[in-house]
């Protein structure tokens, strides 16, 4: 088994969506199958303590969200014959096997001890390359190919949320002062998502920092948003309660539309 002891903060978290993901390649009305997913995470230790944030309530979020970014990708990547697709804070993420291998370049970014695991369980190819570096070191900019920015794909999945803002506003600044007119898919939490989550993580010791109102905050940071998917909007069925889940979303529409949102953006040129 391999250990998991280095994972402290918000790295550890990246237990949480590669469980989901692996509990979701065994369901016969799966979104999508991820063998990765479920080989790994037979290999890792799954911590007491995470039982306190993880329930079935986020299986199906974290699945959903998947999903919708799977098909972002996919719609990149068959739109750009030239493409290259970069996952900031990838964690463990094996969304490259669902729709990008022999397909795209494929860039996955996350913290040293991070791809330290991802080296005992992936194999780095010249097409499928790990960058061991923070988001927020400005130099793994200089390791993105020289390709047309309109062929890049950033995703940013679960990531932004234990950013403080300003964090957020350097980022997507120095993202714009680089790859103009790149595509950013991203989510992001509204105030209910905060009520939902911020405590647990805090008491993970991965404090979640960002939210917004919706995704005019998004726009603000100079970026085009292009398509909006209010997660709580998409696949209803898989919650099992959908009479109750549509009166639910009329009642409190704009809070739980703003729930989490999963949004494709354009990043604007810095004028």
């Amino acid at each position: 088994m391999t250990s998991s002891k280095q994972f402290t903060g918000v790295s550890r978290t990246l237990l949480i969506p590669l469980r989901a993901r692996a509990e979701e390649h065994t369901r016969a009305d799966a979104l999508f199958r991820d063998p990765q997913a479920q080989d790994w995470f037979r290999s890792l230790p799954w911590g007491a303590d995470l039982e306190n944030w993880y329930d079935w309530r986020y299986q199906i979020c974290i699945s959903v969200r998947t999903k919708l970014l799977d098909d972002i990708t996919a719609q990149h990547i068959a739109t750009h014959p030239n493409s290259l697709v970069v996952e900031l804070g990838a964690g463990l993420s094996s969304r490259y096997y669902r729709v990008g291998k022999g397909k795209t370049q494929w860039i996955e970014l996350d913290v040293p001890e991070v791809i330290d695991t991802r080296l005992t369980l992936d194999t780095q190819t010249s097409e499928h390359r790990f960058l061991a570096t923070s988001v927020l070191d400005w130099a793994w900019m200089d390791e993105i190919p020289a390709i047309p920015p309109e062929g890049i794909l950033f995703i940013a999945e679960g990531l932004l949320y234990y950013f403080e803002e300003s964090e957020v506003k350097q980022l997507v600044q120095r993202l714009r002062e680089r790859f103009a007119g790149a595509t950013l898919a991203l989510d992001v939490g509204g105030i209910v998502f905060k009520q939902f989550n911020a405590n647990k993580a805090a008491h993970f010791g991965a404090p979640m920092k960002w939210f917004v109102e919706d995704e005019r905050d998004v726009a603000a940071l100079g970026l085009s948003v292009v398509k909006v998917f209010p997660l709580l909007n998409c696949y209803p069925e898989r919650w099992g309660l959908v009479t109750w889940i549509n009166w639910w979303l009329i009642f409190w529409r704009s809070l739980l539309r703003n729930f989490c949102l999963i949004l494709e953006t354009r990043l604007n040129p810095v004028n």
